[in-house]
This record gives C-alpha cells, structure tokens and sequence, in this order.
C-alpha cells in the first residue's frame, strides 16, 4: 500500500496505472519492472483502491479503456505516449519511437485503442493464464 507521503517521497519519473486483472497487462509490467533498474517507474494496479485514493485525478474507468501515466511535472499521458516513454526510461525497446512519429502516430494510436478494448480476449488466444477468476496470481511489485 502506497501513501501520499511515500509517493511525493520517491517521486519516480513516470507512475503508470494498468489494469491489474489483464494477463497481458501484467506480463508487460512485470518486464517492464524487471528492466527498472534505476526505480524510475513506479506501477500502480487500477484496483488497488488504497493506492488509487493518492490519484484522485485518475478515473478508474477511463484508465481501465486506455492506459494512464503521469510524468514527473504532473502531465498526464495516454496510451502509446505512455508505452513509449516507460520503455525509453528503461533504455528498452528504442524503435517504439516511430509510433510517435506523426506520420504514424494516428494509426498506431487507434490500432493501441483496438488492442485495449480486446486485451483480455488476446490473453486468453495467447495462453496468458496467470490471472484466474479475475486476480493475477503474482503480485507484480
């Protein structure tokens, strides 16, 4: 459980809100948090209600459709911009860069929008069964 004084305490350069029921989410953030090296990204679970209660400004809904960030200067970040940036802070997969490009940005943003809609059905297709009933069997931390 995170408290307000322990987040502005070891403010991280991004905070990332993911749904912690999603097979495929988690996997992703588990990466994601293994690469962390330095803890510049702090991974906060949309259903942990105590942590959720330090981000009032973050909607559970919306941030269940479209995955949500915050940078270190308080901007809120959406989806790939959020992707992008998590993996550049872990000096990680570079090439995701060119889904910002503006050439590309429209398409790659609508092609993650139709990839969140349906994350729980490609975990399921990809044998992402960590989750059961609902709750990811390994907390990711």
């Amino acid at each position: 459980m995170m408290n307000l004084r322990s987040i502005v305490m070891n403010k991280p350069d991004l905070v990332i809100f993911f749904d912690g029921q999603c097979p495929l989410c988690c996997n992703e953030m588990r990466a994601l948090k293994t690469a962390d090296h330095q803890a510049r990204i702090m991974l906060v679970d949309v259903h942990d209600t105590d942590t959720m209660s330090c981000y009032p400004s973050i909607d559970k809904q919306r941030a269940l459709s479209i995955l949500h960030g915050i940078d270190q200067q308080g901007q809120l970040l959406y989806g790939l911009d959020v992707t992008v940036l998590a993996w550049r802070l872990v000096n990680r997969h570079r090439w995701l860069f060119i889904t910002r490009l503006p050439i590309l940005k429209g398409i790659s943003d609508r092609m993650y929008l139709l990839f969140a809609k349906h994350r729980m059905r490609l975990s399921r297709w990809f044998d992402q069964t960590q989750c059961q009933e609902g709750v990811c069997q390994k907390k990711i931390e």
